[in-house]
């Protein structure tokens, strides 16, 4: 849903704040300015993939993070999750993996919170 270059698409996501409201929940209701996407960062051949959310109020709930990729270097599947909470106005990291650069690789990334399933899932194009 989300392609965010570098650890600045992390800054950038949650400054648009309520701008991306509309594309990371899953029903459109107004989510109070909820942001939530995926970071990337890639290194020595390697890309790091980061979930991460921020609400303007405290929120908790449960979240998963889980990824398919497939390239030269081989596949990998890989799944986290579990309950997670954040303060108000605060980023916090929801999952973290490192796979090979030049693979292809879907992200399937969710928060649930009051109530509420929020889709913050992409896709990855390979970059080596």
């Amino acid at each position: 849903m989300f392609q965010l270059p570098m650890n600045l698409g992390v800054i950038a996501l949650l400054a648009l704040g309520g701008a991306s409201v509309a594309a990371s929940t899953t029903n459109g209701a107004d989510n109070g300015g909820l942001a939530c996407g995926v970071s990337t960062q890639n290194a020595h051949n390697m890309l790091t993939l980061e979930g991460v959310v921020q609400s303007p109020e405290a929120i908790s709930g449960e979240y998963r993070f889980a990824l398919k990729s497939s390239g030269a270097g081989g596949s990998s599947n890989i799944s986290q999750g579990g309950q997670f909470s954040a303060q108000a106005g605060e980023s916090v990291s929801l999952g973290k993996m490192t796979i090979n650069a030049g693979a292809n690789t879907n992200i399937d990334f969710s928060i649930t919170t009051g109530g509420q399933k929020y889709d913050c899932s992409q896709q990855v194009t390979a970059v080596t």
